[in-house]
């Protein structure tokens, strides 16, 4: 008996109004990928993008043993903290992961010990997300009995930061909203990206 192929998709991402897919497309149909299996977003910038409906619609797809091919590794994410979160989900998706660019192919050994350091590197960062908000906690009670220390960002405001992020906010816009100075939003904006893109890629994993 014939052995079946594992199913193939393809997912492709602009970010901008003159960027175009037929590049990526054309890259991922000549390797194979058909082209209503291919996912697509176009012109969702990180600035204006609430949510990526190509991505969730193509893990919709994805069952264990398929494949994922993108065009290039960064097309998963507009930064490195959604790009491993979101590849992270590839990988207990129990799907492979193909890059054509960087010619990673997570079914070889090489490609499969790259996915085993995502999962640690997700996993770090989930941890280091939980730590950093525990001493934001804690930090906000010495505070309450130490005037004059240097202000951070209160942790019962950061998820109302992260929400409107969500929703395509800029700093300068956020920073009325709740209370605080674009400097403080700044100061914080590689923790406050990092949760950004967690929450993304599990509401992606849960949707």
């Amino acid at each position: 008996m014939r052995q079946q192929k594992p199913a193939m998709y393809g997912y492709a991402r602009v970010s901008t109004d003159d960027q175009r897919l037929d590049l990526q497309i054309d890259a991922l149909t000549r390797f194979g990928v058909e082209r209503d299996r291919i996912f697509t977003d176009e012109a969702l910038s990180g600035a204006t993008m609430k949510r990526r409906p190509g991505l969730t619609a193509a893990f919709k797809a994805l069952r264990p043993g398929a494949k994922l091919v993108v065009w290039k590794i960064d097309r998963l994410g507009r930064n490195l903290s959604e790009l491993i979160q979101t590849a992270d989900l590839v990988r207990t998706k129990g799907a492979e992961l193909i890059s054509l660019t960087e010619q990673i192919d997570t079914s070889n050994a090489i490609g499969k010990a790259m996915y085993h350091l995502i999962g640690v590197f997700a996993q770090l960062e989930r941890e280091m997300i939980a730590e950093r908000t525990k001493a934001g906690i804690a930090a906000a009670k010495e505070r309450g009995r130490m005037p004059g220390r240097r202000s951070t960002l209160p942790p019962e405001k950061r998820a109302l930061v992260v929400d409107h992020m969500r929703k395509g906010l800029t700093f300068t816009k956020i920073a009325p909203l709740v209370g605080v100075s674009k400097s403080t939003l700044y100061n914080n904006g590689d923790d406050l990206r990092a949760e950004l893109a967690a929450l993304q890629a599990k509401e992606i994993s849960d949707s």
